[in-house]
């Protein structure tokens, strides 16, 4: 009997946040493909990492997302055909209000709407 390759899901404690840089730091960013990257919080360590999107696409940025290995992820808004790849890569995408910082979207990622 073959045996197929598992992967193993990304961990849950990663959550990545789609930002745009402002002045009082990164915001989540209401457009998928054209911002500045993801910032991603580790929910267990604290610890937060930046990845870039220099590129600017909707294809690059679902590259870069799928390489970081988060298992969470918020964005203002997506795209149908990045949604299921991202999901297809067992990350758990949800909406959020671009009002709410960083911190809130992270602590209130449970409650977000799936997108």
């Amino acid at each position: 009997m073959a045996r197929s390759a598992c992967v193993p899901p990304p961990p849950a404690n990663r959550i990545a946040v789609i930002v745009m840089k402002t002045d009082a730091g990164p915001a989540l960013c209401p457009f998928f493909g054209k911002c500045d990257g993801i910032w991603i919080v580790d929910t267990l360590t604290g610890a937060t990492e930046f990845h870039a999107n220099p590129q600017r696409t909707s294809a690059a940025l679902c590259d870069l997302i799928v390489a970081a290995r988060p298992g969470r992820l918020v964005c203002g808004f997506i795209g149908e055909p990045e949604k299921q790849r991202l999901c297809a890569a067992g990350i758990d995408v949800r909406l959020g209000p671009c009002v709410r910082t960083i911190q809130e979207l992270v602590a209130c990622f449970p409650a977000l709407v799936a997108a």
